[in-house]
């Protein structure tokens, strides 16, 4: 597996009412090489070499259409995308990438087309050179940490019954650690990504009676999908469909991704930029599925968060600023990253913007890891840390599966994303970062003492509405 693709990958979207073939790579080149309505024939015919398939293959279109129809009558303000009118074209001509673009964006029957811009390395993971130096004061009282130690004396606390997917690019397991399994669609562990994987899963899962340090969520079903997918091709769309298919209303998903908004560019942002992605992401809401989603890391090699409220796609639409007319709400809840000491300021390449609903410490989060002696064994330890929103998002997810667990197990239902987003994202119920939510723009750091004691005041009202 190259992680530096020879080419680049072009994401089309084909008009809804087009009926298209959605089965085998022989089968759908043949067939647009074929048809001469489409932009495909001509450009092959100028550019050889380019190839056309489905951009989503985890799923049957049968399974596809199923989801996207519930997905209709449970959420009535979700208008949903034809998913099997979206294809990828893999261009050797990295020259004439724009040109070809172009063409495909002309086309009547295009709906819609953009470049990927690929996998990107991980948040660096550093190493503490001795067990006392693990630090989780991220799981203390407000307004140090979000107070899981009240979560954990609470039917509940621990997680129990909430199944939640990571999608990652890689990861260690160890069952000694924590719980976690594979499915038949996880995909590929990229071997550079295995301590990032690691360190995440270890935030939520790492059990109470291992060596040092504990996880939030501990009792928490936990599962991987990759965003390399069993074919080695890299599609955070195909995986989040992957997670949708094993998941039920209430359930997980923690996206720890972020994407570069060009080829080149050195502007990291939440991956629901991308078209795909977003719609995907909508649909895993609007099925009652929670997607926790990292805002993303800014302009890392000048140590700058991005604003999400300036964000500007090709056709210079603002589509995460909430007071724009061209906002679209995918759902997700977004999580930005601060400092681990208190009053929590934003750290310097956390995004930020008024599409953050909450966030999570940014820093020196201890967590479980690897390390190599001299003869390249691998030792255990919990001596790793992970920053930035990987690290805060990893901190909400647990957040937002011990509120789920405490739901269930008390009050016998479970919360929709909107009111997960609803409880997550509410000042008051969080603690609000230095200079508050007008001007850090990063929502507040989630309290599970006062969620609890609220859900416990309200949680007939919260099932009513439910």
């Amino acid at each position: 597996m190259n992680y530096s693709r020879p080419f680049l990958r072009m994401v089309v979207k084909f008009k809804n009412y087009l009926k298209l073939p959605f089965n085998g790579a022989n089968e759908i080149n043949r067939y647009f090489f074929q048809d001469d309505s489409s932009p495909f024939k001509f450009l092959l015919k100028n550019f050889p070499g380019i190839r056309i398939g489905k951009l989503f293959t985890s799923l049957k279109p049968e399974l596809i259409t199923e989801f996207t129809s519930r997905a209709g009558i449970m959420d009535r303000e979700y208008l949903a995308p034809n998913f099997l009118n979206y294809y990828f074209i893999n261009c050797p001509y990295v020259e004439f990438s724009n040109e070809i673009l172009q063409i495909l964006q002309r086309n009547v029957n295009v709906e819609l087309a953009y470049l990927e811009a690929g996998a990107i390395l991980p948040p660096s993971i550093t190493e503490v050179k001795t067990p006392s130096a693990v630090y989780q004061g991220y799981l203390k009282p407000a307004p140090e940490g979000i107070d899981a130690e009240y979560a954990w004396s609470k039917k509940g606390g621990d997680g129990t019954g909430i199944k939640f997917i990571d999608i990652e690019q890689g990861w260690n397991l160890d069952p000694e650690k924590f719980a976690v399994e594979t499915l038949p669609c996880t995909g590929l562990s990229f071997p550079a990504f295995k301590n990032h994987g690691e360190a995440v899963l270890g935030i939520i899962l790492t059990q109470h009676n291992y060596i040092s340090g504990k996880g939030i969520a501990p009792k928490a079903n936990g599962y991987l999908i990759s965003q390399w997918r069993p074919d080695g091709s890299f599609n955070t769309a195909d995986a989040i469909m992957a997670a949708i298919s094993q998941l039920d209303y209430g359930d997980i998903i923690l996206l720890e991704a972020q994407i570069y908004d060009s080829p080149g560019s050195e502007s990291l942002w939440p991956v629901e930029i991308q078209d795909a992605v977003f719609d995907v992401i909508r649909l895993a809401s609007a099925l009652g599925i929670t997607v926790i989603e990292a805002a993303g890391n800014g302009k890392k090699s000048f140590g700058k968060g991005n604003d999400l409220d300036i964000y500007s796609d090709i056709f210079e639409k603002n589509s995460l600023n909430p007071s724009n007319p061209h906002f679209k709400d995918s759902g997700a809840i977004m999580v930005a990253a601060a400092s681990d000491a208190a009053p929590h300021t934003r750290i310097m390449h956390s995004n930020f913007g008024r599409r953050i609903n909450c966030y999570g410490w940014g820093e020196r989060v201890s967590t479980t890891g690897f390390h190599y002696d001299s003869s390249e064994m691998a030792i255990d330890s919990y001596r790793k840390k992970i920053n930035g929103t990987s690290s805060a998002s990893a901190i909400i997810a647990g957040v937002a599966i011990v509120v789920q667990s405490i739901t269930e197990s008390n009050y016998h239902f479970r919360l929709s994303p909107k009111q997960m987003r609803g409880i997550l994202g509410n000042d008051l119920l969080g603690t609000s970062s230095a200079n508050g939510r007008s001007i850090d723009q990063l929502g507040a750091m989630p309290d599970l003492k006062k969620i609890i004691d609220y859900i416990h005041l309200v949680g007939p009202v919260l099932k009513e509405a439910d």
